[in-house]
């Protein structure tokens, strides 16, 4: 991140897990203003690797394009304002591209055959000296058209191997401090097709399917240790021939081999095998430059590309984030009010990108309270979907059964089949019986409540069911509790007690427990709002990763 405050600026590593940043010396980034809160502002990754930007309550307000903002997605180079001080996340220096869905099955074979090397440089080469300046403007100029990184690396083979008796393709291979394995990891290839090929197979068909082409280990290991552009030819013997791949067993073959721009997690290779013709013979260091020159016209494509891919995939991703938003927010449940007996307090903190938490409280028929905590193993849009199906089952369901374990088995069997993907999950579902202080509950796979009785300590409600929601058919035992004058249920989601600290604790049970002993005294309202500020305080720098849940359910005199 780049900090830029006057003339100066400054270069900042973040911590994707959370980075606090205020006047505070304490903070992980310091801005000396006063216009800067002591504790302002934190940035961190989510799950999708978005940066968020959380504002901590400020004075003076974090800001995006002229808005202040509470929380927000920051795109690459989009510009933050933190008191004086303007904060800009750098653009990934490069986009990991996938391969080519066409050559996924590509039957490529790594051999350590011999080859000689006769070229072999580090040296750039200028566009202006290509020996093919038709053919180099030609492909300058599609690669100018791009607008997807998808397309970059299937469109340069399609270009390279329009001859007859051509192979090119992009190669990824691992960190040359790992071995290069036998079969390539093809992204792109494509086979120059001559006329006597199209008439022998039909039209259409590629250049010949059925072969191993073997792509030399020697080659390979020398582009990839060096990062310099080699040049390879077939070696000859007087009873043996030895060809560089078999594109064609019968003509003299060459191999050109370049990076395609800097490694970091893995290299991208441009592996070009070509015949040999006579123009070849006689100038083959022309052929060389010219692909050495497409490497880095690639390479530049590709920086290129990657703001364009990455804004446009940012845009897709916030557009379905925000409809999954829309759904959460209308599930939110509102606690029942005028309760006579009972006090009811329901706190319900997501996370942005929706973790697929769900809570609810609602009155049925016979004067009973209803109430639900439970988790979708999921995110973002297909989490909100699923989280939508549920409530609408369970109270279309709860309507006219009260028998909690058919409830539950009604539920889990109509959510599975109405999925288009396979969904599990936690469900904590139970009824209140004010005037009592009875219970009944079904636990499948949620953490257990907990009852606490002031003085006297903190019990867990009963114990948690191994089956989960959309495994296989749900047989869930009903459980039956009283709740003591005074008392108060909790019931909460993973989100609480997973919730991690930047020493990377956990806040866990026993953090909740302490807590409840010692403010069983409070109302429902005043439990909840104390549970998300001891999460919130225990979590400092480190932005919310899950959905935080939490149901109170007193029973008062």
């Amino acid at each position: 991140m780049t900090i830029s405050q006057g003339e100066q600026s400054r270069q900042v590593e973040l911590n994707p897990k959370g980075t606090l940043i205020g006047r505070s010396p304490r903070c992980d980034v310091t801005i000396d203003s006063k216009d800067v809160s002591r504790r302002h502002a934190k940035l961190f990754q989510d799950p999708f690797d978005r940066w968020l930007v959380e504002d901590l309550g400020s004075s003076n307000g974090t800001f995006i394009n002229g808005q202040r903002i509470t929380m927000h997605s920051v795109l690459p180079g989009e510009v933050t304002l933190v008191g004086p001080a303007a904060l800009s996340i750098s653009c990934p220096a490069e986009q990991r591209i996938e391969a080519e869905a066409a050559v996924e099955s590509s039957n490529m074979v790594i051999e350590d055959f011999e080859t000689e090397i006769f070229y072999k440089t580090q040296e750039p080469v200028q566009p202006s000296a290509s020996p093919y300046p038709e053919q180099l403007d030609a492909i300058t100029t599609r690669l100018a058209e791009l607008t997807t990184l998808a397309a970059l690396y299937p469109e340069v083979c399609r270009f390279l191997a329009r001859a007859p008796k051509t192979m090119a393709a992009v190669l990824r291979l691992p960190q040359k401090t790992k071995p290069i394995p036998r079969t390539p990891e093809v992204l792109a290839c494509h086979f120059g097709v001559s006329p006597d090929d199209t008439a022998r197979q039909g039209a259409g068909a590629l250049y010949p399917s059925a072969l191993a082409f073997r792509i030399s280990h020697r080659v390979l290991d020398a582009v990839r240790s060096t990062g310099h552009a080699v040049m390879a030819k077939s070696i000859y013997s007087s009873d043996t021939e030895i060809t560089i791949t078999a594109v064609d067993e019968h003509s003299p073959r060459a191999v050109i081999c370049a990076a395609l721009g800097e490694a970091t997690q893995a290299v991208d290779l441009l592996y070009l095998d070509i015949p040999i013709d006579e123009r070849a013979k006689e100038s083959p260091e022309e052929m060389f430059a010219f692909v050495r020159i497409v490497a880095q016209e690639i390479a530049s494509a590709r920086k290129n590309l990657t703001p364009i891919h990455v804004q446009s995939e940012r845009s897709a991703l916030d557009r379905e984030l925000w409809l999954a938003q829309q759904i959460q927010a209308r599930l939110t449940p509102a606690a029942p009010a005028q309760l006579r007996g009972a006090e009811v307090a329901v706190e319900y903190k997501p996370v942005i990108w929706v973790d697929g938490d769900y809570c609810d409280v609602w009155s049925i028929e016979d004067g009973r309270l209803a109430f639900a905590v439970g988790h979708i193993f999921d995110k973002g849009l297909t989490a909100a979907m699923a989280l939508s199906t549920l409530r609408t089952l369970l109270r279309t369901t709860m309507s006219f059964s009260s028998e909690l374990s058919d409830v539950v088995r009604h539920v889990n069997t109509h959510l599975t089949a109405s999925q288009p993907q396979r969904l599990s999950g936690t469900l904590l579902l139970g009824l209140f019986e004010p005037s009592t202080g009875t219970v009944t509950y079904v636990n499948a796979g949620h953490p257990e409540p907990l009852i606490a009785h002031g003085p006297q300590g903190v019990q867990t409600l009963g114990k948690s069911a191994e089956a989960v929601l959309g495994r296989g058919e749900l047989e869930l035992p009903m459980n039956t509790e009283t709740l003591p004058l005074g008392a108060a249920l909790v019931a909460f989601s993973q989100g609480v007690v997973n919730a991690r600290s930047p020493r990377e604790e956990h806040f866990g049970v026993k953090r909740l427990t302490h807590l409840l002993k010692t403010s069983a005294t409070r109302s429902a309202g005043q439990l909840t709002g104390s549970i998300l500020q001891a999460v919130n305080d225990f979590q400092d720098s480190v932005g919310q990763q899950h959905d935080i849940s939490v149901v109170v359910l007193t029973r008062s005199r």
